[in-house]
């Protein structure tokens, strides 16, 4: 209710002024957007509009940099890498004249490196990651300027995006926690600490945000104790609420339940001590976070006291709908489902005036539960039954979709009906180049030309992926993922057929040829035909083949993150694997070695893989017959896991067989000499 005069007083205040003029550059990006679902060249055409106005851009605009950043996004969106990243070096090179601190300079500098992360290559993100921090931290104080910067979590690390387009935040420290995980990911430990003195030096204006780095770099003590500090310190309920929160997600995150519950609980009540209605409506998430580390803690009845409370308390209210699908998932994830279907059911006989999007969303819930508990069919029910309630969306007169012939298709294969799905299959071929939903034929190509490579039907098989690869070519006008994702699937498909390896290594070369044209010579992208070539050779008579293919995928890598990365340990593993498995130990532990101390550098994310490559080197050398040095590197590594308290399979086991294997050595020994 509240929302309703709002909108209606911004909108009579709109009618009120004139609008603006649009830019061209706006609207040709919005016309890339506007013509999607099938309208391929239009798309491609719009994009190279765009692309064409950005270079008539003023670099010095205030807009230029946000401007470069959604242009470069919509090559990158068609999977346009290499061009996207000449379109961000371009705007780079148009921002020389400029001071090195320029806003336009540095949205640049960061759209170049997180490109170029992302992408895989490393020490190309480093490059201009260090450039980025050096030019904030040398920004005259007039050309500092506040910027909203988030937090979000990537693959268990913690990223800083600036959301609201270039600028700064005191003298760079996002730039220098950026660049210190960057650091961390290429295994360079005393690079991370001499940015760490750099970010307490500008962190003691911004304790928030050294304290996001202690957590960041695994120092949850002094984070803890920062967040406890501003908690404490801070006078408005929302800050004071922020900080607990915080500290709260930091002892959950490490299972220390009890202290995260007794943050939570500070942050409750400083939300609810606010005159803001806004701020005390938080306490309701916070309150289901609140329970959540209950359940997490085992303390299922206070939990259940909890989410009783918050039933209580917006009976009858705007959000009672959805406290009770809240409440009725908990109970589900708890054991509890009919308890909690039962409770939804009631709720709709006793509430037949429900508008259809809040008996919608109700439906949901009971579907979200009844899927919790493993009753598929009734899940499905719900869901359908759900879905009636939503409002028809008007379809465009000429778009195609695919979608039906293609389940059509998959039923034929489920059935063996094969001559039915193949004609089906061209046919779907055929329209998906103006289908809005195409690109779904991907996967019926592949699985159907499996199933009639099966059946003694190859000509069949390679006839569907030819007529991909055709699809794919005109497709990629617009985005290179679909032939990316054909000759990927082709590579598969071959490898599937025993009679055909002879045709893999081809395959192989074309995939790498398109993923070049994507993404340029300098991308990790490469490293995956590599590993492709080294999956084909591991099970060839001729091992040495995957030998040179482990050798050359360990070179690219040193020269994308150099050879103490993360990405450079993983394949060194399984460079140690290729050895190993031809029996070939001797050559697997110096690698084991190796990898043993780029873990112990990369640090702390690296904790369950610091013992496991203990105990993968121990395991190694007991084989070799070292065994006095594979038990003490044995126990190091149950050591090593205890002390971290990894949640991961335990390796004592493994410790226990090391030492049965060199008792039998010495009892084998013993014997031979009474002999």
């Amino acid at each position: 209710m509240l929302r309703v005069p709002l909108f209606l007083f911004c909108s009579l205040a709109a009618l009120a002024q004139p609008s603006p003029p649009q830019d061209p550059l706006d609207t040709a990006i919005q016309a890339v957007w506007q013509n999607g679902n099938g309208r391929f060249e239009e798309a491609a055409a719009a994009r190279e509009q765009a692309r064409a106005l950005l270079q008539r851009a003023p670099a010095a605009s205030p807009r230029f940099g946000g401007w470069v950043q959604q242009v470069a996004q919509l090559y990158q969106n068609s999977s346009f890498n290499a061009q996207a990243r000449a379109i961000l070096q371009e705007a780079l090179a148009r921002t020389g004249p400029l001071p090195d601190w320029h806003p336009s300079r540095i949205a640049v500098l960061i759209a170049l490196g997180e490109s170029w992360r992302q992408d895989g290559n490393l020490l190309k993100a480093l490059g201009y990651l260090e450039q980025e921090a050096a030019a904030q931290a040398a920004a005259p104080p007039a050309a500092a300027q506040p910027a909203k910067w988030g937090v979000i979590g990537v693959n268990g690390r913690t990223f800083f995006i600036d959301y609201a387009g270039p600028g700064y935040s005191g003298k760079g420290i996002y730039a220098y926690i950026r660049l210190a995980d960057l650091y961390r990911q290429l295994g360079r430990p005393d690079a991370v600490a001499a940015i760490a003195v750099k970010i307490r030096t500008l962190g003691s204006n911004d304790e928030s945000s050294l304290a996001q780095f202690y957590q960041q770099q695994g120092q949850h003590e002094e984070a803890a104790a920062i967040y406890q500090k501003l908690a404490e310190q801070a006078a408005d309920p929302q800050a004071k609420a922020s900080a607990w929160q915080s500290l709260a997600n930091l002892y959950a995150g490490r299972q220390h339940y009890t202290d995260a519950i007794a943050s939570i609980r500070q942050a409750i009540a400083a939300v609810q001590s606010s005159d803001n209605p806004g701020i005390r409506s938080h306490s309701l998430w916070l309150s289901q976070n609140l329970a959540g580390y209950m359940r997490e803690a085992g303390l299922l009845d206070q939990a259940d006291q909890v989410y009783q409370q918050l039933q209580q308390q917006n009976r009858g209210g705007p959000q009672e709908s959805e406290m009770l699908g809240q409440y009725a998932q908990y109970l589900a994830d708890t054991k509890r489902g009919a308890q909690g279907e039962s409770l939804l059911t009631d709720y709709l006989a006793g509430h037949s005036y429900l508008d259809p999007p809040e008996r919608m969303n109700v439906l949901f819930s009971l579907a979200n539960v009844a899927r919790r508990t493993g009753d598929s069919k009734t899940a499905d029910e719900y869901q359908q039954a759900g879905q009636a309630l939503q409002p028809a969306q008007p379809q465009p007169v000429e778009q195609i979709r695919i979608g039906e012939e293609l389940q059509k298709a998959q039923t034929a294969i489920g059935q063996h009906r094969l001559d039915d799905a193949y004609g089906l299959a061209l046919h779907a071929i055929d329209t998906a180049a103006h289908a809005a939903d195409g690109q779904q034929v991907q996967w019926l190509v592949f699985h159907l030309a499996g199933a009639l490579a099966a059946n003694k039907e190859p000509a069949r098989a390679e006839q569907l992926f030819q007529r991909l690869f055709a699809l794919g070519q005109s497709w990629s006008v617009d985005s290179m993922q679909p032939p990316l994702a054909a000759r990927q699937n082709y590579v598969l498909f071959l490898m599937g057929q025993p009679d055909r390896l002879g045709e893999v290594p081809a395959a192989i070369e074309q995939y790498r040829r398109v993923l070049t044209d994507a993404n340029g010579p300098d991308s990790a992208s490469l490293a995956a035909p590599l590993r492709m070539k080294i999956d084909l050779e591991s099970f060839h008579p001729q091992r040495e083949r995957a030998d040179a293919s482990a050798r050359e995928l360990l070179e690219l890598q040193e020269r994308l993150s150099g050879n103490t990365s993360e990405p450079y340990f993983g394949d060194l593993q399984t460079a140690a694997r290729i050895y190993e498995a031809a029996g070939d130990s001797a050559r697997a532990l110096p690698l084991l070695r190796q990898a043993i101390t780029i873990a112990d550098l990369l640090g702390t994310d690296f904790r369950g893989r610091r013992s496991r490559t203990r105990m993968d080197a121990a395991l190694v050398l007991a084989r070799l017959g070292q065994f006095d040095e594979a038990e003490t590197l044995g126990e190091e590594a149950v050591a090593l896991q205890r002390l971290l308290r990894e949640p991961i399979q335990p390796l004592a086991p493994e410790l226990e067989q090391i030492r049965r294997m060199k008792q039998a050595a010495a009892t084998a020994i013993a014997n031979r000499a009474d002999k």
